[in-house]
C-alpha cells in the first residue's frame, strides 16, 4: 500500500489525548508525528467541555444544620491544550525532531457554601487545585535500512502548582495554600520503530524516563497570618511519572487502516507531600486517635494506569478520510475526591481529514468521554466526596500538518 494519505490515520481524532486521563495526565505523549516519512510539521490544538460533579463527604453532620443539599457542583473547568511537532531528514539515515506539549495538567475549582434555613451561605468546604507542566523533547533517531528506526532524546520539562482549601470542614487545615514555585528538570526516552511503509504498517516502542523535579514551596493556613514552617526544608520533591507507549497502525485494504495504542505509565510512585503539611500530620499522628494521618499524602495514587485505544479509517477519495475509534483507560484506583472525581474513562471518537494538496491537511475530531466512577469509600482523604454523578466530557480537536 503506498497511499501515504490513509497511512496518517492515528491521531486525526483528536490529536491530543487525552483530558480527563487517570492521575493528572493531559496528554499521551506520543511521538507519532516524528516518525512521518521526509521533512514534516504539524500543529494541534484540543477543547474541553466537562461535566463532573459529586456529594461532599460528612452529610450526617452536615444535615444537622438543617442542610439538604449536598451537592459540590461542576469541578471542571473548560480546558484549552495544544502541542507542536517538527521532524527533519537532514541524512536518508538520520533524522531529528522537536515535540512540546503539556503531558500533565489538572485544574479544578469548587465552593461548598450552601444555604442555611436563615438564608444565609456557610463555607462549609471549597478547593482549587492546578498542577500545569510543559514538555520540550528533542529527539535523534537512526534508520538502518527504510524499515527500522532507532530513536533517543531529551526532556525539558517544567511543573509548577497551587492548591487552596478552605471551609470548615478542613478543620485545622481550613485556609491552606500551598505553592510550588516553577521547576525546571531535564529526563530521557528512548525507543525503536518497525515499519513497512508498502503495507503501511508501522509499529512504535517508547520508553520515557520520569522527572525529578525540586519545588520551591510556600505553605500557609488560616491561622499562620502568612507564610508557616515547622520544618527547615521549604523544597517539595515531585517525580512526573515514567512511561511506555506502544502504537501501531496497518492495511486491512487499500483504503483501510487499522490502528491503536497501548499506554502504561507508573501513578503508583508518584506522590506530592509539601514539608509543612508533612510535619503538621506527624505531628498530629503523635496521638493515637489520629495515627492514620501519619500515611495520608496531599496527592497519591493506587495503581499505575493502563490506557489505549482502537481504531479504524477509510479512504473516500484522494482528498477525503474518516475515522472513528474507541478508547479506555482503567484508571488508578484513588477513592472519591476533588482531585479524582473519575477514576478512568470508557470512549467514542470521530473524525475526518482533508488532503487539500500532497503537501497540506486539516484534520478535526471529536471525543464523548463517559467517565468512570471512583469509589465512594468514606476516606480520609482532606477533600474526599461521598459519592459522585453520572460524569461525562466531550473533546474537540484541531491538527492542522504540513510537508516539506
Amino acid at each position: 500500500m503506498k497511499n501515504q494519505f490513509v497511512a496518517v490515520a492515528v491521531g486525526i481524532v483528536c490529536p491530543i489525548q487525552i483530558m480527563y486521563a487517570a492521575g493528572i495526565e493531559n496528554s499521551d505523549q506520543s511521538i507519532s508525528a516524528f516518525l512521518e516519512p521526509g521533512n514534516y510539521t504539524e500543529a494541534s490544538f484540543a477543547y474541553v467541555d466537562a461535566q463532573v460533579d459529586g456529594k461532599v463527604q460528612n452529610q450526617g453532620l452536615i444535615s444537622e444544620l438543617g442542610i439538604t443539599d449536598f451537592s459540590t457542583g461542576n469541578l471542571a473547568h473548560q480546558q484549552f491544550s495544544g502541542k507542536f511537532a517538527l521532524k527533519i531528514q537532514p541524512h536518508e539515515n538520520i533524522s531529528a525532531g522537536v515535540i512540546y506539549e503539556q503531558p500533565f495538567h489538572t485544574d479544578i475549582s469548587y465552593q461548598y457554601s450552601p444555604r442555611l434555613p436563615d438564608g444565609s451561605n456557610i463555607d462549609i468546604e471549597s478547593a482549587d487545585i492546578n498542577f500545569r507542566t510543559h514538555n520540550l523533547t528533542g529527539l535523534v533517531g537512526y534508520q538502518p535500512n527504510k524499515n527500522w528506526n532507532i530513536y533517543s532524546g531529551l526532556s525539558l520539562q517544567t511543573f509548577k502548582g497551587d492548591l487552596k482549601i478552605s471551609g470548615q470542614q478542613y478543620a485545622a487545615l481550613n485556609g491552606y495554600h500551598t505553592d510550588f514555585k516553577q521547576d525546571e528538570a531535564l529526563g530521557w526516552l528512548l525507543g525503536f520503530s518497525y515499519q513497512i511503509p508498502e503495507y503501511a504498517l508501522k509499529t512504535s516502542l517508547t520508553y520515557r524516563s520520569k522527572i525529578k523535579h525540586d519545588n520551591k514551596t510556600s505553605e500557609s493556613t488560616l491561622y499562620s497570618n502568612g507564610p508557616f514552617q515547622l520544618v527547615p526544608d521549604t523544597h517539595t520533591s515531585i517525580q512526573t511519572p515514567q512511561s511506555v507507549n506502544f502504537e501501531f497502525q496497518t492495511a486491512i485494504s487499500p483504503h483501510n487502516v487499522v490502528y491503536g495504542t497501548v499506554r502504561w505509565i507508573n501513578w503508583k510512585d508518584f506522590s506530592i507531600q509539601p514539608p509543612q503539611f508533612n510535619a503538621v500530620l506527624q505531628y498530629a499522628a503523635l496521638d493515637p486517635q489520629y495515627r492514620d494521618l501519619a500515611d495520608i499524602q496531599l496527592v497519591e495514587y493506587q495503581k499505575d494506569q493502563w490506557s489505549g485505544k482502537l481504531g479504524i479509517a477509510h479512504q473516500f477519495n484522494p482528498s477525503w478520510l474518516a475515522a472513528a475509534e474507541f478508547i479506555w483507560d482503567n484508571g488508578t484506583g484513588n477513592a472519591a475526591s476533588t482531585l479524582n472525581p473519575s477514576d478512568g474513562y470508557r470512549g467514542l471518537g470521530l473524525g475526518v481529514m482533508h488532503k487539500f494538496n500532497p503537501n497540506n491537511f486539516l484534520a478535526t475530531g471529536l471525543y464523548y468521554m463517559k467517565l468512570s466512577k471512583p469509589s465512594n469509600t468514606e476516606t480520609s482523604h482532606i477533600s474526599g466526596l461521598a459519592s459522585v454523578s453520572d460524569n461525562d466530557a466531550m473533546i474537540y480537536g484541531l491538527k492542522f500538518g504540513h510537508r516539506f
